[in-house]
C-alpha cells in the first residue's frame, strides 16, 4: 500500500506506526480505560484502511474544515 506522504508532510501530520503499544502511554490508556476522558466526540471522520480510504482521510484532514480527528478502521 502506498501512503501519500507529500500531503501529510505539507500539513505537518505525524504518521506513527506502533507494533506494541501497551506500555507506550500508560496514563492515557488508563484514562481511556476508566472513562476519565471521552475521545469519541473528537473522532469526526472514519475511513477504511485502504488506499482510497487513506487518500480520502488525508484529503479530509488537509481540508481545514470540520475534521478534528481522522481515524482509519483496521
Amino acid at each position: 500500500m502506498t501512503i501519500p506522504l507529500t500531503p501529510a508532510a505539507a500539513r505537518e501530520v505525524d504518521v506513527i506506526g506502533i507494533f506494541w503499544y501497551r506500555n507506550t502511554w500508560p496514563l492515557c490508556i488508563e484514562f481511556l480505560r476508566t472513562g476519565k476522558i471521552d475521545v469519541k466526540r473528537l473522532i469526526t471522520h472514519r475511513y477504511e484502511f485502504s488506499q482510497k480510504g487513506i487518500e480520502d482521510g488525508l484529503e479530509t484532514s488537509a481540508g481545514g474544515g470540520s475534521a478534528i480527528k481522522v481515524m482509519f478502521n483496521l
